[in-house]
């Protein structure tokens, strides 16, 4: 058997994680709900009334309470077993509690003369019965949001995935013209080229696996690659970086600042017959940070794949930061790209 059919067999825990403070706030107020519309059934809103809803509240509390510990410190145990045999046991575990915290507040009431719970056995059939319900009923709502955020994470993990493939032959098929423009008028530089592109691909395979990275792992990619770059052009290729040391350990999408350099070497600076500077800029903005990069260009001279790279950095961040990252590109004296995380 190979690891994939290893893999396919793993099972996925069908139990959410009730240590969540959405879902113990959840279970709560449901509880008290249930509390509310039971305590309508008596039809008497005296202070009787008000003593009796005191006491259920008190005893769903009680029970939604210690079925929230339970269930979160035996989760990994309730996920060894199937959906079926696993629900079984919540509801057994439920029914037990139930039956005596049920047991407990009644027989306090009648050991005080408070007289609150009438009919016992009965009232203890209907709070299990009311329990057992409301629990499958938020297990179930669970477990399909789960599911569902599951399949979300799954997704966006795979188009991470995707675009990085995409990018890195885009990366390769550049790398290749700039070391093949070398061979033939400096054999030595393109041989240097292709020890510093052999470089950056054993990072690219060591990283292969990962879809983010740091800020400061990313600068090297840089330095790399201008460092290949520079042997083919020379003078012509100035680079400079301005960047807050601390942001260097901020993790960011792996190669979102090498495109942005890249992309202005090949529709930039190889173009223009005096070279000129690449100027980086990584910095902290309003709560957020941003990477920035400008340099010269000849409008007439841009190439109709300029935009596959910065469509796929586009792509990559939104993936993973949503509605807080922006992209813009202003074509001005200088071409700059700007990429900016407000959070």
């Amino acid at each position: 058997m190979n690891k994939t059919d290893k893999a396919s067999r793993i099972k996925l825990p069908w139990m959410p994680d009730f240590s969540d403070p959405v879902r113990i706030f959840s279970v709560i107020v449901v509880a008290e709900i249930m509390v509310i519309v039971y305590s309508l059934s008596f039809l008497s809103f005296d202070f009787a009334y008000l003593n009796r809803l005191a006491v259920l509240s008190l005893l769903a509390q009680l029970i939604a309470i210690n079925v929230i510990v339970l269930l979160s410190s035996l989760r990994q145990f309730f996920n060894r077993f199937s959906v079926l045999i696993g629900l079984v046991l919540v509801v057994l575990m439920t029914l037990v509690l139930s039956v005596v915290y049920t047991q407990l507040i009644t027989w306090m009431d009648q050991t005080l003369n408070f007289g609150l719970i009438e009919k016992p056995v009965l009232t203890t059939v209907k709070i299990s019965l009311a329990t057992n319900f409301t629990l499958l009923t938020l297990l179930r709502y669970f477990y399909v949001q789960a599911q569902w955020e599951n399949q979300i994470e799954a997704l966006s993990k795979a188009q991470m995935n995707a675009l990085q493939a995409r990018i890195k032959p885009h990366f390769l098929y550049n790398s290749l013209n700039s070391i093949a423009s070398l061979i033939s008028f400096d054999p030595v530089a393109a041989e240097r080229a292709v020890i510093n592109l052999s470089g950056l691909f054993r990072k690219a395979f060591t990283d292969n696996k990962k879809s983010m990275s740091t800020i400061a792992k990313e600068l090297e990619w840089v330095e790399e690659y201008i460092a290949m770059e520079k042997l083919r052009l020379m003078d012509r290729l100035q680079f400079s970086a301005q960047v807050d040391e601390d942001l260097l350990d901020r993790t960011i999408p792996l190669l979102s600042i090498q495109p942005l350099i890249e992309n202005a070497v090949i529709h930039g600076i190889q173009n223009l017959s005096k070279g000129g500077l690449i100027e980086l800029t990584i910095q902290s903005n309003a709560g957020g940070f941003y990477v920035q990069v400008n340099n010269p260009y000849k409008p007439e001279k841009r190439q109709q794949g300029n935009g596959t790279g910065l469509a796929n950095i586009k792509e990559r961040l939104t993936l993973t930061y949503g509605k807080d990252v922006s992209l813009s590109i202003d074509e001005g004296d200088d071409f700059q790209v700007r990429w900016e995380v407000i959070k």
